[in-house]
């Protein structure tokens, strides 16, 4: 039986759904409202378990703040068990619920983890790479000079870092780690626990090889990076960094950027103006006419 004024925080499959804990089916039979990032998607996994009825409501990124005081209080008012599921993994990592967690606690309402799948967990496992130090930074920032600066951080920390990336803009954050850490290891998980699951664990120049072969990924990739100790000042260092602003300025030439654009845009990569110049023309060499 579950006790009242209780928040469960539920880990649901990342892609097999035979990962459902026997716990978390029974907390999901149990509780009395289930708080969903996605209630379509919550009620197919509701139907599988064989509980139909079940009250859930939306629970997503942009309405928790709003919304967890608002549960907290329905919750001690009536005596009522809730159950916290995101789209899929664990809740809270890199997914909504943390305010609602929060404000729970602040509140004195009871909140148990039921732990289970997550994406993080998955390729830390199976990645080949060590897990003694381990920092997450969920998705990297969007906005180039913030992407650039929590990269360049990474240096000192003597970690495996792991993140998640958008499958449109993964080729951008290999690309920089291939600037910043050419002596990197990488492991790069993709439909992790799904029929087509894939585990690659390579140098920064096979893993933005990897991503040119895949260029209609779909889905958000895991991604392990392990800092190497070698100086990037090495002529081999100097020529991978090299290579990746190549490629880099070859994806943006795809989108109609400008040379006098990408003039600007990577001014501060160590490199002289006709250095970057000379080096723009061959990558643009591969695309278009000059502009």
């Amino acid at each position: 039986m579950i006790p009242e004024s209780a928040i469960y925080v539920v880990a649901t499959p990342i892609g097999n759904l035979d990962d459902l804990t026997l716990r978390a089916i029974k907390v999901l039979k149990s509780v009395d409202i289930i708080a969903a990032e996605d209630t379509r998607r919550a009620r197919l996994l509701l139907q599988h378990i064989g509980r139909d009825k079940a009250e859930v409501i939306s629970y997503f990124d942009h309405v928790e703040r709003e919304k967890a005081p608002q549960l907290v209080d329905r919750l001690l008012e009536h005596s009522l068990s809730l159950a916290l599921i995101s789209d899929a993994g664990t809740p809270c990592i890199s997914d909504p619920g943390y305010h609602l967690v929060r404000e729970a606690r602040k509140r004195g309402v009871t909140v148990h983890p039921i732990p289970g799948p997550s994406a993080l967990t998955a390729l830390v496992s199976a990645s080949g790479l060590p897990s003694d130090r381990l920092l997450f930074v969920g998705f990297l920032p969007n906005k180039k000079m913030a992407l650039e600066k929590e990269i360049g951080s990474w240096k000192t920390l003597g970690a495996s870092i792991v993140f998640y990336e958008a499958p449109r803009r993964l080729k951008t954050s290999l690309a920089l780690i291939h600037a910043l850490y050419p002596n990197a290891e990488i492991a790069i998980g993709r439909e992790l626990t799904k029929l087509h699951e894939e585990i690659l664990l390579t140098d920064p120049v096979g893993a933005l090889s990897w991503c040119n072969n895949h260029e209609f990924l779909k889905g958000e990739a895991v991604v392990m990076v392990r800092i190497g100790d070698a100086p990037a000042d090495t002529p081999e260092a100097k020529e991978n960094k090299r290579e990746a602003l190549i490629i880099e300025a070859r994806d943006q030439f795809k989108k109609d950027a400008s040379l006098k654009d990408l003039l600007g845009l990577y001014r501060d990569r160590g490199l002289s103006r006709s250095e970057l110049y000379q080096l723009l023309l061959e990558a643009k060499g591969f695309y278009g006419n000059e502009k």
